[in-house]
């Protein structure tokens, strides 16, 4: 059960992400790399971010989903969220859309494929309850 956060909580998330059935039709829309920043709140004294790039890999197959060494200059999309809120969104005590929708969550980047088609985030947002998650802070 790997410690949030972590690279290894982020490794495992990434295998969910690849893994969920959508996931290869859902890359095409998603192609590109996503940083995840998690800010001090409650047991954190410092900033954790990580990175994860996803590309298609055709026909079928499960899209290339992997964690990033060192963070690129130009992510497609990040999500910030202190660690307080993304310890709910793991534990599925808040919602993605709500904690976006009441600024808990702040987005910035190209927000288009996501908005244009919600279920292209599907794999995302389910593989976050998936990762069987540690906290510090119990």
């Amino acid at each position: 059960m790997p410690l949030f956060p972590s690279r290894e909580w982020m490794e495992t998330f990434c295998e969910r992400v690849r893994a969920h059935p959508d996931a290869a039709e859902a890359a095409e829309a998603l192609r590109g790399v996503y940083r995840f920043v998690v800010e001090p709140a409650g047991p954190l004294d410092r900033r954790h971010a990580y990175d994860m790039r996803i590309e298609p890999s055709g026909g079928g197959a499960p899209p290339d989903v992997s964690c990033l060494d060192g963070e690129d200059p130009s992510p497609r999309l990040t999500l910030t969220a202190d660690y307080t809120r993304w310890r709910q969104l793991i534990r599925g005590e808040l919602d993605l859309a709500t904690a976006f929708m009441l600024r808990r969550l702040r987005v910035s980047g190209d927000l288009g494929p996501l908005l244009g088609r919600a279920s292209s985030a599907r794999p995302l947002t389910d593989a976050l309850g998936q990762v069987d998650s540690r906290f510090p802070d119990g």
